[in-house]
């Protein structure tokens, strides 16, 4: 009895990669994968199995007497084209095995072993070579039954593939002559980028075109066409709604087959492909039989969406994240406009969805502060008119919000049907408004009796005396008001309740005035009045209602009034005035001649009288 040595795990290892090596070999050269390609895929297997040894492969051309080389990537060039140079009349003789060592020695290898290809009518239709460095004959490590085993792999599929490429072509497959419209329409798909794939629904097998294969970057004999095969290449991710998809179209549950997915190429990266199919053929129980399709790479438009919607989605994020509303306005000739576009942000500025501007760009009047909405308006004439920029800032008043200061900014753009677009943003401009305004009131307001100070008197002096220039009829009167003997006050009391005294008379004084009427502390205790609309009998009148007012409410300090009293000069300004300083000066007059009269009285300039 005798027992065979159990295989080791490398042995069984070794054995199922060449077993699986040799039958995608195989298939190649049924599918008629060219002869260079499959000899140098005979050549490198088995390089790569015995690393030390080399195998070239070349053709024997009987009617030049000259070998051509197959496949010797391991071989040095100039050997390749000494080989080529030799006069062969019979490539399996003794003297061609001499002459072949001597051209291997003179390149510094060896010859272990030279077999004939023969094809099978029994020709030699060339020679497999296994080559190794100086002394390789002498190794015993290649004797091995699994070195045997591939070296005959090798022989015999180089032989098959001679064959297969030295068929006549009686024995090939006939080719049905395609029409000049099939070949026009197959040169359209091949260009197209598009692939056609052919599958049978009863066997599983499917058929792709060379342009198919050559989206996934195969030749057009490397692919299986076993429908598990392909479902393989599909992305995980992906696969499950495939199935399902073609399910669904196999079960007459939709019109046609579309799906987008991932699959697997050729260099182990993923593309994107659209493929859409239709079964064409049933039985008479409506199972599917048939069905063909196209396939299309989408990976660039897939890339280009993917950056749109980035890019989509930080424009999104931009608007939305930076407090404001930006906005895309457009002005179409002889019509109102429209926004074409609005931020998140208008929901913040205007307390409006972006949706109700789009809808009605109107609705921002209804919010609008009355006294802004005629500059608004004005605003959107000017645009319509051509402007070269909008800016400007006004109030709205949003329900439940509150009023709110708004600055707007926008540039146009003319487009080609004379429309103008307006790309602009809106700003919530409230705070720095606020701060700006009592930076001015600060700026215009005497700090100690909080009146208008002396700058902006005279800037409203100036006004009224232009106003009056447009209005012959029109009369103000100018007052010009002083404490008598404050200097006193200060020296008994001290300065802190001289400045009560003023600040009680600055009280008593904004009550009696009128909102058209404008004061100021004109300084020290002076102060100024201006009484829009009034005469000379009017401004009587109000400097006795002064004075009496003054004399009732004295400032109390400890239980004790400080008494003071008032002094005031009375003069007319007119449109006849030379100028609002000359009117300023006789009121100032008049009050001299009142101080001199005696004081707590009030006088009225001659030019009034």
């Amino acid at each position: 009895m005798t027992f065979e040595r159990p295989a080791s795990q490398a042995e069984t290892a070794f054995h199922q990669k060449a077993l699986a090596f040799n039958n995608v070999t195989l298939s190649y050269i049924a599918r008629g994968a060219p002869l260079d390609h499959l000899l140098d895929r005979i050549a490198g297997g088995f390089s790569e199995a015995y690393p030390a040894r080399s195998l070239a492969i070349f053709l024997f051309d009987a009617q030049q007497r000259r070998m051509r080389v197959g496949s010797a990537r391991c071989m040095a060039p100039p050997h390749v084209q000494q080989v080529e140079a030799l006069e062969v009349a019979e490539p399996d003789t003794p003297q061609f095995w001499a002459l072949f060592q001597q051209t291997a020695a003179a390149h510094g290898a060896e010859v272990i072993e030279m077999l004939p290809l023969r094809s099978f009518a029994g020709d030699v239709a060339g020679i497999l070579v296994v080559c190794g460095a100086a002394g390789a004959l002498a190794e015993t490590a290649y004797e091995d039954a699994a070195y045997r085993q591939t070296v005959g792999a090798a022989v015999s599929m180089a032989m098959l593939s001679i064959e297969r490429s030295l068929a006549p072509s009686h024995v090939r497959p006939p080719i049905e002559a395609a029409s000049p419209s099939d070949e026009r329409m197959a040169l359209a798909i091949e260009g197209s980028g598009t692939g056609i794939w052919d599958r049978n629904a009863v066997t599983g097998e499917i058929y792709y075109s060379r342009g198919w294969k050559a989206i996934l970057g195969y030749e057009d004999w490397e692919l299986s066409n076993h429908i598990e095969d392909a479902y393989k290449r599909v992305h995980p991710d992906d696969l499950p709604y495939v199935q399902e998809t073609i399910r669904k179209h196999f079960e007459a549950k939709s019109d046609t087959y579309m799906v987008e997915h991932r699959i697997l190429c050729r260099d182990g990266s993923y593309k994107w492909i659209c493929s859409r199919g239709k079964v064409v053929a049933r039985d008479d129980q409506g199972n599917a039989l048939r069905m063909i399709g196209t396939t299309t790479d989408i990976t660039e438009v897939k890339l280009l969406t993917g950056k749109l919607r980035k890019s989509s989605q930080l424009l999104a994020d931009l608007t939305s994240e930076i407090p404001g509303m930006a906005f895309q306005y457009r002005v179409p000739p002889g019509a109102d406009g429209y926004f074409t576009y609005v931020s998140e942000g208008s929901r913040e500025t205007y307390g409006l969805a972006p949706e109700q501007l789009l809808e009605e760009a109107a609705a921002i009047e209804s919010i609008m502060h009355p006294d802004d909405l005629p500059l608004y308006k004005a605003s959107l004439e000017a645009i319509a008119g051509g402007a070269a920029h909008w800016r400007l800032e006004y109030r709205v008043m949003p329900p439940g919000l509150g009023m709110r200061w708004l600055r707007g900014h926008a540039r146009p753009r003319r487009l080609d049907d004379g429309s103008v677009l307006w790309h602009g943003f809106i700003s919530d401009v409230s705070e720095s408004k606020a701060i700006e305004l009592e930076l001015q009131e600060f700026a215009l307001t005497d700090f100690l009796t909080q009146l208008p100070n002396r700058r902006y008197f005279m800037r409203r002096l100036e006004e009224e005396h232009g106003r009056l220039q447009r209005s012959p009829e029109g009369r103000a009167a100018i007052l010009m008001c002083d404490l008598d003997h404050f200097k006193v006050v200060n020296d008994t009391y001290g300065h802190a309740v001289g400045d009560l005294v003023l600040k009680n008379f600055a009280a008593v004084l904004k009550a009696q005035l009128r909102k058209s009427d404008t004061v100021g502390r004109y300084g020290g205790e002076e102060f100024a009045v201006i009484l829009a609309d009034a005469d000379a009998v009017v401004a009587s009148g109000f400097a006795e209602r002064l004075q009496r007012g003054f004399a009732a409410q004295p400032l109390q300090l400890e239980g004790k009034a400080v008494a003071v009293t008032l002094s005031i000069g009375i003069a007319i300004m007119h449109a006849g005035s030379a100028c609002q300083e000359t009117v300023l000066r006789e009121s100032d007059d008049a009050l001299y001649r009142a101080k001199a009269n005696g004081r707590n009285r009030f006088e009225i300039a001659p030019a009034a009288v």
